[in-house]
């Protein structure tokens, strides 16, 4: 596997088949580039670029600002800060190896289900995406098709609108409306 390496003594970057080892010249100078350590010396190696460090900051930003919305929390609800300590995210995890940054819910019906999948029983919406499509299908079958549908719409033509935005036109045909321009 090549890779784009960087000469310390010319500063020039250079590809190398790092599958035959560290290169122990640079082929555009030929200094001496081989950084010779004994096996037993335990090396540190400098993981924190620009890349890593980026990330690295968008999560402590998270962390940040979930401070802060406890501070928040506990001032619009007249409590000490402590009490809303539950809404700090304290165990993000930042690393890229890993796919969700929230660390992995373990609870009792995560077990359940991780049971319920090993004995080949269907979990969440189906096992796969036929059963899924096949429950979806079902739904709209039966002796009341779109029923919530259908209580959903009664509702909505019963219930007056409670904080439904105003139209554009409602907007500009208002007296107190002024321009933007």
């Amino acid at each position: 596997m090549a890779v784009v390496l960087k000469c310390p003594a010319c500063e020039k970057k250079f590809k190398y088949d790092v599958t035959q080892g560290w290169p122990d010249f640079c082929p555009l100078c030929s200094a001496d580039i081989n950084n010779r350590v004994p096996d037993d010396v335990v090396t540190v190696p400098a993981f924190l670029s620009q890349k890593s460090k980026n990330n690295d900051k968008v999560a402590r930003d998270i962390m940040d600002g979930s401070e802060k919305r406890a501070e928040m929390a506990a001032a619009m609800a007249g409590v000490p800060t402590s009490e809303m300590a539950n809404l700090k995210i304290t165990n993000l995890n930042d690393r890229n190896d890993a796919q969700f940054s929230a660390p992995e819910v373990r609870n009792p019906v995560t077990e359940r289900m991780d049971a319920m999948s090993k004995a080949g029983l269907p979990t969440g919406f189906g096992t796969n995406a036929a059963d899924a499509m096949a429950r979806a299908a079902a739904s709209h079958t039966g002796d009341s098709p779109y029923a919530g549908l259908r209580t959903m719409k009664t509702m909505q033509q019963k219930l007056s609108p409670i904080g439904q935005a105003p139209l554009p036109k409602q907007i500009t045909e208002n007296p107190n409306y002024r321009s933007p321009v």
